[in-house]
């Protein structure tokens, strides 16, 4: 005896087998899916520069995905390091750009810029002529003191794409070269 296929199982089936191909197509194209939540990138992004902005720096390293700590909360008597660390200013601009389980959010971070007045620190202001042949001639240098009193004309803007994940149900930062590269200014 031959089998019997019903015509309506067999469409179905075809149906079925087609709705999967499509889905298959669709899910490569697009990539993972997320589930709508109410978790936001930009509030992991603003939380976290907040965090930076006023020295709560666990706080800001809980928003981390790759590192556990930046490093930021050594405490120092180092003058140029603590100006680093009051210059921190930041904005975000627009809204984070989602794709999947990745946003991008385009963040202008300002800080100060060490290579700059490290440079000026070694630029002497001053070279005064030796006196008498064979004495090397003087140079006045500027004092770190005197920069530091005003260290606003050493900030840099750097306008930043971070890259955010959504882990385990919340946003979280992937620390790249340039963001590190900023919060240590510039080096």
């Amino acid at each position: 005896m031959k089998p019997k296929i019903n015509p309506f199982w067999g469409f179905l089936t075809l149906g079925l087998l087609l709705l999967t191909f499509v889905l298959c197509v669709v899910g490569a194209k697009r990539g993972v899916l997320v589930l709508k939540t109410d978790a936001r990138p930009e509030d992991t992004a603003e939380t976290f520069f907040d965090s930076v902005v006023i020295g709560k720096y666990e706080q800001a390293n809980a928003c981390l995905e790759n590192y556990s700590s930046l490093g930021l909360e050594r405490s120092s008597d180092n003058a140029k390091w603590n100006a680093l660390l009051a210059s921190y200013d930041y904005s975000l601009v627009g809204d984070a750009e989602r794709r999947g389980d990745t946003a991008l959010q385009t963040v202008r971070l300002r800080y100060l810029d060490l290579n700059a007045l490290e440079q000026t620190l070694a630029t002497p202001l001053v070279v005064i002529p030796a006196e008498h042949e064979g004495e090397e001639p003087q140079a006045i240098y500027p004092r770190q003191e005197e920069l530091l009193a005003h260290p606003e004309e050493f900030y840099t803007d750097a306008v930043l794409q971070v890259t955010l994940h959504y882990v385990d149900g919340q946003w979280l930062i992937n620390a790249d070269e340039a963001l590190l590269s900023a919060l240590a200014g510039g080096k």
